[in-house]
């Protein structure tokens, strides 16, 4: 499987004082993306906090989708405990019909207690809403109808206005470094997307193609937790091929910010200052609780001594990325351009970079044929 590249955007402030700047702005640097080659773009979901300009991603997908044309784009991830899981799944459909089947659909329980709260979820309750959410919602995108007895949702017993063009429903994303977490994204042959973490992804990524193997050539269904199978051995629209439930080559990828310039100094700089102000924004909330637990990821020094960012001369970078794309074994990395106080030039000079110095030399080392 050849190596894809995608981008995620927080859609964070930053320093600037319009939302809608902010907007406009990442709309034009997604078109700019999916012209040079970029083949997905995900977006983030924050409530409450400056972390994000647009706390409903659909929103802004719905708007990207009349902007772009084949570049596969969605949240990443649906915080499925902050939403009516009927509401939702209409709601994901929809988007898949404006985007002419390029939906990805990122589900999560969410990382923040408090942004959690904000919607009456006790964060120990987090995942087990989540998961009876998933079912919810995957069986109603199969069935054309939400037929659910509630534990800890309310029961529905209602038919989809709308469907998704992919069928049985879009594919889904799934965002950890866990290796538990990963094996689980195997078995049912989820997309997954972790963190370098010093090289301990490679473990995640080794038991997520464990489990797939396992489980890809059954035929008992079981690769779907809400009991779907596919055998006909059919397209998706996202080119990828369906195999007794399974997706034939998802995407496992790495995540990390990338920052590129002219000399490794000035890349180092920039990319310093711009996750000042990020991780000012990502620790406020938690910091308006006194809660520091997040403060480690806030912290730009420490990610560029652990290679847990992409920062530097196209070269520099070139060279980090082919060994750990390498060591971990993904086929997908996903880059944080545009963030804190980034400016659009500097935001652009990356993503050219990227797409002209860096992308080609990683496609054609990592292809099917040179690895064997």
């Amino acid at each position: 499987m050849s190596v894809r590249f995608g981008v995620f955007d927080s859609l964070d402030l930053g320093d600037r004082v319009d939302p809608g700047q902010v907007l406009a702005e990442r709309l034009d640097f997604a078109v700019a993306a999916e012209a040079g080659g970029i083949d997905h773009y995900h977006v983030a979901e924050h409530h409450g906090t400056p972390l994000s300009v647009c706390p409903s991603p659909n929103l802004f997908l719905a708007a990207l989708s009349q902007r772009t044309s084949r570049m596969r784009v969605g949240a990443l991830v649906n915080v499925l405990p902050a939403h009516d899981p009927f509401r939702l799944a209409e709601e994901i459909a929809v988007l898949d019909q404006l985007t002419g089947g390029r939906l990805d659909v990122g589900v999560g329980s969410g990382v923040s207690p408090y942004e959690l709260g904000y919607f009456g979820v006790a964060a120990g309750e987090a995942k087990a809403v989540y998961a009876e959410a998933l079912a919810a919602l995957t069986g109603a995108w199969r069935s054309g109808r939400m037929s659910h007895q509630g534990k800890l949702l309310r029961s529905y017993g209602a038919t989809l206005s709308v469907l998704p063009v992919q069928r049985p429903y879009p594919p889904l994303w799934y965002a950890s470094s866990n290796i538990s977490t990963a094996g689980w994204a195997g078995r049912h042959a989820v997309n997954f997307v972790g963190r370098w973490n010093g090289g301990a992804l490679g473990a995640a990524v080794r038991e997520y193609w464990t489990q797939w193997r396992a489980h890809s050539g059954g035929s008992d269904g079981s690769a779907w937790s809400d009991g779907s199978a596919w055998s006909d051995g059919s397209a998706r629209s996202d080119g990828s091929a369906r195999l007794n439930g399974h997706v034939a080559d998802p995407r496992v990828g790495m995540a990390a910010a990338v920052v590129l310039a002219p000399t490794d100094t000035e890349a180092e700089e920039l990319y310093l200052g711009a996750q000042a102000v990020f991780g000012r924004q990502l620790t406020q909330l938690w910091h308006e609780h006194d809660d520091h637990r997040v403060d480690r990821m806030a912290d730009g020094a420490a990610a560029l001594r652990a290679g847990a960012v992409c920062v530097g001369t196209p070269a520099t970078v070139r060279d980090q990325l082919m060994e750990q794309l390498r060591a971990t074994g993904v086929n997908f990395f996903q880059m944080q351009i545009f963030f804190g106080d980034m400016t659009v030039a500097h935001a652009h000079r990356t993503l050219r970079a990227f797409l002209t110095d860096v992308a080609p030399t990683l496609r054609a080392e990592l292809s099917p044929s040179r690895a064997g």
